[in-house]
């Protein structure tokens, strides 16, 4: 292994370049990860720009927190993972004896934030290395660009292991974006009664038929809407917008569940009276804990769940500028960053 590696390093708020830098082996219970893919979240565009929350940001910091790759080294006590394995990884540094982490909620661990790609240097990089607690190992022969797609199912897994989710629900998603079209394939694994997705979008209302939801609509969209209007047990809601939390609030059904998946609808236009009168119940969630990454790793091993189909555009490190730009201003559903691999788009 080479004594540096080439990683995209975001110094300060608009201050990125690709630079070379120490491949230091693992410490004695961390694990290093050769990268094969990672993805670009909304949050990686954040950190860039500087508008993350200041508690929620280490500068400098190499992103990236979806990603997949195999094993390169593993410190002196590890076991149960070896060089050459495929693997994922828990993005959140949990302390584990915390009362959050004691009732299986990592994802709120007390202790001061840490999460790989954002406090903690990430992948986006030829390597990344972890604490190998926080490892899930995947099957010989994985499709590394599709597992690293399970970050994000994790997060979506996070919200629906809160609520009452089982077969036979009237279940709607607002929200056509990566997010929103996970829970649509989570979603359609339980048998639900009717699945419908709601997005401003053509394409992702055209997504989402593909992936077999029964009813697309535009919400701009008066009368289509109201076929749906008060009649859903649970909605998820994708968008992060004041508009799509309104919707999704019209949508559910008195004494429904809204699972608010989405970050940064600063102000909703909503009254409290909506939810009172309604009896909702209004469940936040955010990142993902050990029990949603657990889940969504068997759906992915047993076959269960395929992330990659909303894999759209792939980029080389050095591209990193196109990567980002298409993901702020393109048609893009999920673009991924390839450290070590040739360019390949589907």
């Amino acid at each position: 292994m080479s004594p540096n590696m080439r990683a995209l390093l975001v110094e300060a708020p608009h201050k990125a370049r690709v630079a070379e830098l120490p491949t230091a082996d693992p410490a004695a219970d961390e694990v290093m990860v050769r990268v094969e893919a990672a993805g670009i979240c909304g949050s990686d565009v954040d950190l860039l720009h500087g508008t993350r929350p200041a508690p929620y940001v280490r500068y400098p910091i190499v992103p990236g927190h979806e990603w997949a790759g195999t094993v390169a080294a593993v410190g002196g006590r590890v076991s149960g993972v070896g060089v050459g394995d495929a693997v994922v990884a828990e993005g959140f540094r949990s302390c584990g004896i915390c009362g959050r982490c004691r009732e299986g909620r990592t994802n709120l661990c007390s202790t001061a934030y840490a999460e790989t790609g954002f406090t903690h240097p990430g992948a986006f990089a030829e390597y990344v290395t972890v604490p190998a607690r926080l490892v899930h190992r995947l099957p010989e022969g994985t499709a590394l660009h599709a597992a690293a797609l399970l970050e994000p199912a994790a997060c979506v897994a996070n919200g629906l292991l809160e609520v009452d989710f089982r077969p036979g629900l009237a279940v709607a998603v607002v929200g056509g974006g990566t997010l929103g079209l996970l829970a649509v394939l989570m979603l359609g694994l339980v048998s639900p009664a009717r699945l419908a997705l709601v997005d401003v979008r053509a394409d992702r209302l055209a997504r989402g038929r593909d992936l077999g939801v029964s009813d697309a609509w535009n919400p701009t969209d008066d009368d289509a809407l109201a076929q749906g209007r008060g009649r859903f047990d649970l909605v998820v809601e994708a968008t992060g917008n004041t508009e799509g939390v309104t919707t999704a609030l019209a949508l559910c059904r008195r004494r429904g569940t809204v699972v608010l998946e989405g970050i940064g609808a600063s102000s909703p236009s909503i009254s409290p009276d909506q939810i009172t009168l309604a009896q909702l119940r209004i469940q936040g969630s955010f990142g993902s804990s050990s029990a949603a990454w657990d889940w969504v790793v068997h759906l992915f091993t047993q076959g269960l769940l395929d992330p990659g189909r909303l894999i759209t555009h792939r980029y080389l490190l050095e591209e990193y500028h196109a990567a980002f730009s298409t993901v702020q201003h393109g048609d893009a559903l999920k673009v991924q960053l390839l450290p070590h691999g040739d360019r390949r788009r589907r």
